[in-house]
């Protein structure tokens, strides 16, 4: 099992949220969660695109916070780690090991969201990590967006198989769009709001990255991939790339 051996500490992770079955399954920005210096704070996006979608289609606050407007900073931490196993619990190491964290791993209650997503099947919120931070040498897991949607028969794919990120200019819904694939088929998306820190990747590093598990339903199964950044050699130089 490939474990994260680099781990970074988050400065922002965005809250989305997605729609009940049977309606517009989009990830959503409605919000945002800060980490400074240990103060964690927490605002809406009321005045964006997505919250409006969000609102049209019956959006209408995260439980613990429900005025819109101003920025929350009391019991932020306390109520989005109600999202996560206490680090008590016994099998906790088995929670890490499942976000490929080692059980030794150092981290931020802050970064555990990040790493996690902090996803139950209960609502439909969840955190995502724009992964600003994270440079080479350098282990990321993300998850494929779209992958049901692909026509792909979960028997074509196998643990540790490569994938590659391929822009996807003509995409009528994205032309910014970057499809992942296997074996030379689309197997989904890099989620758009992480799409321009892999962009950034595949610009100045050696990026590897790998089928690392499959999770969900029947009817919704998820692939992770494992991404394993490393820097870009020229001889005996890093190569440079500009931008």
């Amino acid at each position: 099992m490939r474990l994260i051996e680099h781990t970074f500490s988050p400065s922002r992770l965005l809250l989305v949220w997605q729609a009940p079955d049977g309606r517009d399954r989009t990830l959503l920005v409605v919000g945002e969660l800060r980490d400074q210096g240990g103060v964690v704070s927490f605002r809406y996006f009321p005045d964006t695109e997505d919250f409006r979608k969000a609102v049209a289609l019956g959006f209408v606050c995260y439980p613990a916070f429900r005025k819109h407007d101003g920025e929350y900073t009391d019991g932020v931490m306390d109520s989005f780690l109600r999202r996560l196993p206490p680090r008590s619990r016994g099998d906790f190491s088995k929670f890490l090991e499942q976000w490929r964290l080692p059980a030794t791993a150092t981290l931020s209650n802050f970064a555990l969201l990040a790493y996690s997503g902090a996803k139950l099947p209960s609502d439909g919120f969840s955190v995502v990590w724009p992964l600003e931070e994270v440079k080479a040498p350098g282990e990321v897991l993300l998850e494929v967006a779209g992958f049901r949607y692909q026509g792909i028969d979960l028997n074509e794919l196998s643990v540790g198989m490569p994938v590659s990120f391929v822009p996807e200019p003509e995409n009528p819904m994205d032309n910014m769009a970057l499809r992942i694939e296997a074996n030379d088929k689309r197997i989904g998306y890099v989620k758009r709001l992480q799409r321009d820190a892999v962009v950034n990747w595949l610009a100045h590093y050696d990026v590897d990255a790998f089928i690392d598990r499959f999770n969900g339903t029947a009817e919704r199964p998820i692939v992770y991939v494992f991404c394993r950044l490393s820097q870009r050699w020229a001889g005996n130089m890093p190569h440079k790339v500009a931008g």
